[in-house]
């Protein structure tokens, strides 16, 4: 997981088909802006490596999550704000599965399920739950669209095969599966997406070289409106009675799951 306390910005010339063409380049560091703007340099000098026909350069490329830190909980898992202006759990290690529809299951002649989605993804979760994955214990919340689940008991490497595995079996949402490849660790949003409490939207710039007034204003109204919604109501913990962390204890407080709110 590449989250970063300083960032740096640094145009950088490079030749796309013999032309010059200038393009800026993030870089990211935990020491200083100066390493920050030297690994900026490096990226660029690896892009025109790539141009240049040399294949393997960004085989082992780990994405960096270029957002602000919020809070640092512990050494695997922290808080950033997204684009949008939502304050996102990262963890390199917890299994945070995002699960929008049921999976299909059946044939030709096998009776529709009628019941709502949402039931049926939280059947599937109990039954993988008490069954195959009972060692395991998982927490289920229900979402805006469909369902989060927090799996206790285990360290997971989201960039292992095994971990992709087990998360299409609860048929999690393949482009969340994909980013957790690419980015080395699980995510989580703890605050309503802006639209869905009628706010206007706003691009959330970062790294930012100044203060940012009207950014500050509409943070000052999100986080206000931010009080009447819920990301996401607990449902129940199935399997191992395992117990929960520090992390997931911060999660529930975040997201609001003690009140009944509308979910954002």
């Amino acid at each position: 997981m590449k989250i970063y306390k300083y960032w740096a910005v640094e145009k950088q010339k490079i030749m796309i088909d013999h032309a010059e063409q200038v393009i800026n380049c993030y870089g990211g560091s935990n020491i200083s802006v100066e390493e920050a703007r030297s690994r900026a340099r490096e990226k660029a000098e690896k892009i025109q490596r790539q141009i240049a026909g040399e294949k393997h350069v960004f085989d082992r490329y780990e994405a960096e999550i270029r957002e602000e830190i919020l809070q640092t909980i512990d050494d695997h898992s922290a808080i950033t704000r997204n684009r949008y202006g939502a304050q996102v759990l990262n963890t390199e290690n917890l299994m945070i599965l995002d699960i929008d529809k049921p999976k299909a299951t059946g044939g030709l002649f096998k009776k529709k399920d009628t019941r709502p989605p949402k039931d049926q993804i939280f059947e599937m979760v109990r039954n993988l739950a008490t069954t195959k994955y009972r060692d395991y214990g998982f927490r289920t919340y229900e979402t805006y669209q469909g369902a989060r689940v927090i799996v206790l008991g285990g360290s997971f490497d989201p960039r292992n095969g095994e971990t992709k595995k087990m998360m299409d079996e609860f048929n999690c949402d393949p482009l969340y599966t994909t980013l957790c490849n690419k980015q080395g660790c699980f995510r989580a949003r703890l605050t309503p997406k802006p639209y869905r409490m009628k706010m206007r939207p706003y691009k959330v710039n970062f790294p930012r070289d100044d203060v940012d007034t009207k950014f500050q204003q509409w943070l000052a109204q999100y986080e206000s409106e931010s009080r009447n919604f819920n990301v996401c109501k607990f449902i129940e913990q199935a399997g191992a009675g395992q117990s929960i962390n520090d992390v997931v204890m911060l999660h529930d407080e975040i997201t609001g799951v003690g009140y009944s709110q509308k979910l954002a």
